[in-house]
């Protein structure tokens, strides 16, 4: 045996024989569900299910078990789960005298800055859905309360903490780490993702670009944590920066590395924002992709808009890194679609889905460590063999002149066969129509992340949710809206993707993530959450939209359950629903569970919404408060680089003057656009709105 191996074998009893702060002698490990997709591989599939058969589906026996609370106001803005939910069985929580009792837990984030433990099974006098502590961690919660806590936590269970990453207008961001059985802040968190922090000498890994200062950015992808606790991994895309991967050093609680998706300050494209965040493999590798830059698509620049000529800019692309033994991030890998200057330049983000990774058996292909991706929202999925990426470490190939007939020449592993969208080889596309031009907002085919599962029979499948549309033109949803891809593989050629089978019936608005549950590979069952409007929909208001919570049978392709009209309550966007332990539990503004057996009356399409949501979307100060005369400099600055071009998917000045400032207030801070107001204040917010109100005497003055 090797030195190498020693190490691993002990390593691995350790950890087997390890018992973590909190965690009960009987705990069921299996059922734990400690990051997004529930594994850091992000595949999505869960195979110890053994309650949640299409049997038992089937049986109408299925149903809501129970409802907790409502997660904690940000003044009058109501809480939505953006996060996903995740599940620790067996966990020891103290009573408040003190003594211990062994529940199982689901943990649970919302945008208004609140995290609450919430029981997830009767346990003598602890009735399912208590919420066993609750606690508000952002006083002053970005975009009052919409954007304080997007991404989905990830759970060390060996320490017994969670980790989480928040907005705070006060304070930016923030990274916490709190104790699982109590809620508890570990000794010497929260630690600030600051700029200085990061903008030290020696932190980034790529070129001279600065880490920005504020809230100009989104922190939307998942977090994820290196196999040994120690790297806590925090990605952050969208608004006006790059994008920036952080590697968080858990033990010595410092910013240790940092790769920004460019070189340069100036080139602000490449948002690392899809809710899977990176993918991490089993030799500790990480895997995420990159974005467009929506402003410069609105800037009409073409290919420029993702500066192709520049060496380091890895824009529209998929990266593998390395970290290395002091926490610092290495480029090792990546993969750049031949028409990522097409789509670059109509911000039809590559990046707006995660990567999953997938292992086959040795010797069933030459490449068996895999990399799937999907739910970009051009609509298509792509294999890579993830340790031999097919690009270079310095810069990206050049420009395909003709986006059709290039396609032969991308670097993924192509079927041998002519793909439709091309008529010869090329990426397989999912979600249509195929275009290089339209795909931006309602128009988006996907910002998914795939869900795999390899059946009893040795099939490896892969599902993909997205939103194909009635025509080039047309935002309009059509089927499919859940789909199947096999990865054909056989020892002697190259492993490639075929579209096997979609779900002819379910027509998805804006969905989540598909995640797989089955038992011993058997009675494999694909579940889906859809915010059940287009993306550009507030997720507020008098009448919010409710999301609907689909059951399909994975092999067969049946529809077999939807949740009610008006069943759940109103949620955020791209949280994924958590499956283990026979329940299903979907984070709206609360957690609501189902399962077999479950009967509970439900008011939630009837009963009137709190007044204090009713008002969340009332401005706070009248018109009368409001100091007009530095809305145009706000217009200019925030605005105009939009709104000033002559798009017939953007609305003029003209257009905006005399609209209600009620109306642009509300689409501003908590409707699709809030993401160009981010570091703005309230009283900024309103300044603009009620000066584009004003109108034409305000816009120009006699």
């Amino acid at each position: 045996m090797t030195l190498r191996s020693r190490l691993c074998c002990c390593l691995l009893i350790g950890l087997v024989g390890a018992v973590g702060p909190g965690i009960a002698e009987n705990a069921r490990p299996g059922s734990d569900k400690l990051t997004y997709h529930g594994t850091p591989q992000r595949t999505g599939w869960y195979d110890n299910e053994r309650t949640l058969t299409p049997a038992a589906i089937r049986s109408g026996n299925f149903g809501l078990l129970w409802e907790s609370e409502p997660l904690g106001y940000a003044g009058t803005t109501p809480p939505r789960l953006f996060a996903s939910p995740l599940y620790v069985a067996g966990l020891e929580v103290p009573d408040e005298a003190g003594r211990s009792r062994t529940l199982d837990v689901v943990f649970a984030v919302s945008a208004t800055g609140f995290i609450a433990a919430i029981n997830a099974s009767p346990a003598g006098s602890v009735p399912a859905g208590a919420t066993l502590w609750q606690r508000r961690l952002l006083e002053h919660p970005c975009s009052n309360g919409t954007r304080g806590i997007l991404s989905t936590p990830v759970i060390d269970r060996q320490l017994g903490r969670i980790y989480i990453v928040g907005c705070d207008e006060s304070r930016a961001w923030h990274a916490h780490a709190l104790d699982l059985a109590s809620g508890a802040t570990v000794n010497g968190w929260p630690l600030d993702l600051s700029a200085d922090a990061v903008n030290r000498p020696g932190v980034n890994a790529n070129g001279n670009n600065r880490f920005p200062s504020g809230v100009v950015m989104l922190q939307r992808g998942a977090l994820n944590l290196s196999g040994n606790g120690r790297w806590l991994y925090v990605a952050f895309g969208g608004g006006t920066s790059s994008g920036w991967l952080l590697s968080v050093d858990t033990r010595q609680r410092r910013i240790a590395g940092a790769f920004s998706v460019t070189t340069s300050t100036e080139e602000s494209i490449g948002g690392l924002w899809a809710s899977g965040g990176p993918a991490i493999d089993p030799e500790g590798d990480l895997y995420i992709a990159s974005g467009s830059a929506y402003i410069n698509a609105l800037m009409g620049m073409g290919n420029q808009a993702v500066y192709p000529d520049s060496e380091g800019n890895w824009s529209q692309s998929i990266l593998r890194l390395v970290t290395g033994v002091e926490g610092n991030l290495r480029l090792a890998g990546t993969y750049t679609p031949f028409n990522y200057c097409q789509t670059g330049g109509e911000d039809l983000d590559l990046g707006s889905g995660t990567p999953i990774l997938v292992d086959l058996p040795r010797g069933a292909s030459p490449s068996t460590a895999l990399l799937v991706h999907g739910g970009n929202k051009q609509g298509n999925v792509y294999l890579l063999d993830r340790k031999h990426m097919p690009g270079s470490l310095v810069r990206r190939q050049a420009c395909t002149a003709d986006p059709i007939k290039g396609a032969t020449s991308d670097t993924s592993l192509l079927s041998p066969d002519a793909q439709p969208a091309f008529g010869s080889r090329g990426p397989l596309n999912v979600f249509g129509p195929y275009s290089d031009r339209v795909g931006v907002g309602d128009y988006a085919k996907s910002r998914t992340t795939p869900a795999y599962l390899n059946t009893a029979t040795g099939r490896h499948l892969v599902y993909l949710t997205g939103t194909a549309k009635a025509s080039l033109e047309s935002s309009k949803s059509v089927v499919p809206g859940l789909a199947r891809v096999e990865i054909i593989a056989n020892p002697d050629e190259p492993p490639f993707l075929h579209l096997d089978a979609v779900q002819p019936e379910l027509i998805l608005q804006n969905p989540a993530s598909p995640v797989i549950t089955s038992s011993n590979r058997r009675n494999a069952i694909v579940w889906v959450l859809d915010v059940n409007v287009l993306p550009s929909a507030s997720l507020y208001g008098d009448d919010p939209p409710r999301p609907v919570l689909y059951a399909v049978d994975a092999l067969s392709m049946e529809l077999l359950w939807r949740s009610s009209p008006g069943q759940l309550y109103p949620t955020g966007k791209y949280n994924e629903p958590l499956v283990t332990d026979g329940k299903v539990f979907v984070g709206t503004d609360r957690i609501q569970a189902f399962g077999p057996g479950g009967s509970m009356e439900h008011q939630g399409a009837k009963a009137s919404r709190p007044r204090r949501e009713r008002d969340a979307l009332s401005p706070a100060a009248s018109s009368a408060a409001v100091d007009i005369t530095k809305g145009p400099a706000l217009y200019e600055a925030r605005c105009a680089a939009c709104h000033d071009q002559e798009r017939p998917d953007v609305p003029s000045l003209g257009e905006l003057s005399g609209l209600e400032a009620t109306a642009i207030v509300e689409k501003l801070t908590l409707g699709s656009m809030q993401v160009h107001v981010l570091g703005l204040d309230s009283d900024e917010v309103r300044m603009v709105a009620y000066w584009l109100e004003a109108g034409e005497t305000a816009i120009n003055p006699p």
